[in-house]
């Protein structure tokens, strides 16, 4: 199979989002990071906090610009340490998302991927690369390690 990177998607790259993201709110930490194909388009979803508030950002994966910006405070429960260390994602040597789609496309048989998400379970970042079939009949969820690419999970839904 066939690896699918940014560039012949023509989006940005991942490490360009988190960079918008973080140029908009430099003292957040990310906690989710989505790519999704949203009508004809791809659009990143990404959502962090700064330890009172929750800010998500919405690009435009072609041109990288804003879309939608929001922000609420969070809730008493949500602001403890604890929580808010346990949610932020491990960005450091995380792979290109050629690498992961390489990898998914090995393990499944089909090669349309239609969202990537990037979120943490427990101590581990995690992808989570949904993938259907030509015409859209067969739809597989492929989780891996965000670092080190080890598949973990793997889930046919019809």
């Amino acid at each position: 199979m066939t690896s699918i990177s940014e560039t012949k998607l023509g989006i940005i790259s991942v490490a360009a989002a988190i960079e918008t993201y973080l140029d908009h709110y430099p003292d957040d930490d990310l906690t989710r990071l989505q790519l999704a194909l949203r009508g004809p388009f791809y659009q990143y979803s990404l959502v962090g906090n700064n330890g009172t508030r929750r800010h998500r950002l919405k690009l435009n994966a072609q041109t990288g610009e804003p879309v939608k910006k929001t922000a609420r405070t969070l809730k008493r429960k949500a602001r403890n340490a604890r929580r808010l260390d346990a949610r932020a994602l491990n960005l450091e040597n995380m792979l290109p998302l050629g690498d992961v789609n390489a990898i998914v496309f090995n393990a499944v048989p089909v090669s349309t991927p239609i969202r990537w998400k990037l979120k943490r379970k427990k101590e581990r970042s995690l992808w989570q690369v949904k993938v259907v079939d030509e015409n859209g009949a067969n739809l597989h969820v492929v989780r891996l390690d965000a670092q080190d690419g080890t598949l973990l999970a793997m889930k046919r839904k019809a």
